[in-house]
């Protein structure tokens, strides 16, 4: 199997060089389905699953592009079903009588053509086309629950740091109200008051046991 066009390594990873921009998503009259129970002449490549809401256009463009690529490069030498596909595409209808003259310009060019070759064939490039679909599933589930568990473990570190911080300022809180009441029960005035009582005290003191001495010595000075 060619998967040098199905770069499905990277679907999901971003490149840092500008990507060219990818051509548009071709209409749902473009795809064509196989039911193997039908006549040759009924023929149909699988249709595209159907495209989400929430599909961006343009990564749908990106992606429709390498699946159109990698459905190119599995083309084996000769004329097979990948060339009968591109006849009966080229002529944009899916009237019987547009399959009957595409097988036979195909046998045209190869007599070996006919309905259970094409539809072998038709089968091929739909198992080759299925397992690159698996690679780009799987590979797109890994990336998502890579994903999911890197923003689940950076939520909890987040909740966890919160939580931390919530307690720390809870006890910052309470220190600053404890200091506030402090302050707030702080009364200096009944301690200033009687320190004030007893400067007066002293100096009222001071003065009458001056006057007294200074008097007695003023009485030896007159009476003796």
């Amino acid at each position: 199997m060619a998967k040098d066009k199905f770069n499905w390594k990277s679907l999901f990873i971003n490149d840092d060089e500008p990507q060219e921009a990818p051509k548009q998503p071709k209409s749902s009259e473009d795809r064509v389905e196989h039911k193997p129970s039908q006549s040759s002449s009924g023929a149909k490549f699988p249709d595209a699953p159907p495209v989400a809401q929430n599909v961006n256009d343009e990564v749908l463009a990106k992606i429709l592009e390498m699946y159109e690529s990698g459905f190119e490069s599995l083309n084996k030498p000769g004329y097979d079903f990948y060339e009968f596909f591109k006849a009966v595409k080229a002529v944009g209808s899916n009237d019987p009588q547009v399959y009957k003259m595409a097988l036979m310009m195909a046998q045209g060019v190869d007599k070996g053509v006919n309905k259970e070759t094409l539809l072998t064939e038709a089968g091929y490039y739909i198992e080759e086309i299925e397992k690159v679909y698996s690679q780009y599933r799987d590979q797109g589930n890994q990336k998502r629950n890579q994903l999911l568990g890197s923003i689940k473990e950076k939520k909890e570190s987040l909740t966890n740091e919160i939580s931390r911080l919530e307690k720390k300022l809870m006890e910052i809180q309470n220190q600053i109200s404890v200091k506030r009441n402090e302050l707030q029960s702080m009364d200096s005035g009944a301690e200033v008051a009687d320190i004030d009582a007893k400067i007066q005290a002293n100096d009222r003191a001071r003065t009458k046991i001056l006057e007294n001495i200074k008097g007695v010595a003023e009485g030896i000075k007159n009476n003796l």
